[in-house]
């Protein structure tokens, strides 16, 4: 089986727009628009339809799974085939230990799932010639992306003593954020996040942590194939077997402990807890996912802002050509500049690498890239930094540096938190206080927020060794 992303050539080459700008508070309101609309973009799944590739996203009965129709004829009396074997994961074979997990497939040639916030299609193909004919017929009007890189979080790096694991609420009295970040001025002025939208593409949320049971938090599982009918993407209680995307959720939204504890939170895993990676499709996914829930009728006036501590690596991996890294690249750049063309801020870790090292999506223009600092202003050691063309990365920096957030609970339901370290908790941070921007001026277009976050940004010490952008974000 091989998976494509296929974007419109004109999507790719197109900047995010600009929007409306310099107007007062509460002289307009912004309808979400969903995307740059190419009129080509729906040529991929008609294509594919007549082609006999079977839609994820169409109600109707699921085709038999590989190896169930075989059964059937033996079951029968009827002689098995030798050689005509079965696509993908063969359910009558029990999985071995350590084996790579397969797609379920049925007996169409491939599969199709049509994303239209992103204005994208993903594509999987089980027959090579109904790759070959899809490839004649779309090939002018589109990338065929393979999904093959693997992205992954920056994971938490070691950074000080954190001290003993801190159990349930009892360790710390109220939220340890520093005057100077404008946290407690802006919730003693009532301004905790109201009537914003926080989407996070991470490993999940613990839904019943104490953090978080308090409100109600919009939760989708992306499967491992996200876009095959037989692997569906499931709506549920939130659930995070790592803990790094509770922890993230604490730190961005916690009820005791968050910057901006009053957000609506939209929450899609899409990275997995035993090889903390993810690929371009689950992304892909997720962020529909979350354009998706923005854009229903009772949200699509309302602010956004999304976080992403997830990225590409530096550098291609073994055995992936940089040219098909490339097209991953410019895959992800089209996708988060869907989310500026959408009116929602996308906020992005910058790395755990150390100076002079700048990974994706970081580096693109259009995200907020943020770096690390500890509560001393002190630029923790692990935060990448560095320069791509004309651009400096990162952009601002957050607190990330021994953080304090929500985890996981145990069989007894005794609650955890811990301290983290990496530019995976100095992001949320700053997603917080752009929620927090958006709260007190709805109004205000993303890139307007963004511009605020930078002029409002608290000057830090030069470093000799890597770049902190405009300086440490506060709210003001």
């Amino acid at each position: 089986m091989k998976s494509y992303l296929l974007v419109p050539k004109e999507s790719i080459e197109t900047q995010a727009r600009v929007g409306p700008r310099g107007t007062e508070q509460g002289e307009r309101v912004l309808s979400r628009t969903t995307a740059l609309r190419f009129a080509v973009a729906t040529k991929a799944p008609d294509t594919l339809s007549a082609l006999g590739l079977r839609s994820a996203t169409l109600p109707g009965p699921r085709p038999p799974v590989s190896g169930q129709e075989e059964r059937r004829r033996k079951g029968k009396g009827a002689k098995s085939a030798r050689g005509m074997g079965t696509r993908g994961a063969d359910s009558s074979t029990p999985p071995m230990p350590g084996a790579t997990v397969a797609e379920q497939t049925g007996a169409e040639p491939g599969s199709y799932r049509y994303m239209p916030l992103i204005g994208a299609t993903m594509a999987h193909f089980y027959e090579e010639h109904t790759e070959k004919e899809a490839r004649g017929e779309l090939g002018r009007d589109f990338e065929f992306i393979p999904d093959v890189v693997p992205l992954s979080f920056p994971g938490p790096v070691s950074a000080g003593q954190p001290g003993p694991r801190n159990l349930g609420m009892s360790s710390l009295a109220e939220r340890e954020w520093p005057d100077e970040s404008g946290v407690p001025l802006a919730h003693a002025q009532g301004i905790r996040g109201a009537g914003v939208m926080l989407g996070i593409l991470d490993t999940g949320v613990d839904a019943d942590h104490p953090e978080h049971a308090a409100r109600v938090i919009q939760f989708r599982y992306v499967s491992l194939f996200p876009n095959s009918p037989h692997n569906p993407a499931r709506d549920i209680r939130g659930f995070d077997p790592d803990g790094h995307g509770t922890h993230v959720c604490g730190i961005a939204a916690g009820v005791h402990h968050g910057v901006a504890p009053e957000v609506d939170l939209y929450v899609a895993s899409v990275i997995e807890s035993e090889t903390i990676r993810t690929s371009l499709g689950r992304v892909a996914a997720g962020m529909e996912w979350l354009l998706h829930q923005f854009s229903r009728p009772e949200n699509s006036t309302r602010p956004a802002v999304v976080n992403l501590s997830l990225g590409f690596p530096l550098m291609p991996p073994p055995g992936i050509s940089e040219a098909d890294y490339n097209l991953n690249l410019r895959a992800l750049q089209t996708m988060i500049r869907r989310l500026l063309d959408s009116n929602v801020l996308p906020v992005v870790a910058a790395g755990n690498s150390g100076p002079d090292t700048v990974g994706y999506p970081a580096a693109f223009p259009e995200s907020l890239a943020v770096g690390a600092v500890d509560f001393a202003r002190n630029v923790a050691t692990f935060s990448a930094s560095g320069t791509v063309g004309r651009r400096v990365v990162p952009d601002i920096m957050g607190y990330g540096v021994n953080v304090y957030s929500s985890t996981e609970r145990r069989c007894n339901n005794q609650a955890f938190y811990e301290r983290m370290s990496g530019t995976s908790m100095a992001a949320p941070y700053v997603a917080g206080i752009a929620a927090l921007y958006r709260c007190r001026a709805p109004d205000l277009t993303a890139l307007e927020v963004r511009d605020l976050i930078l002029e409002n940004a608290v000057k830090l010490p030069r470093s000799g060794t890597h770049k902190t952008g405009k300086g440490l974000a506060v709210f003001r």
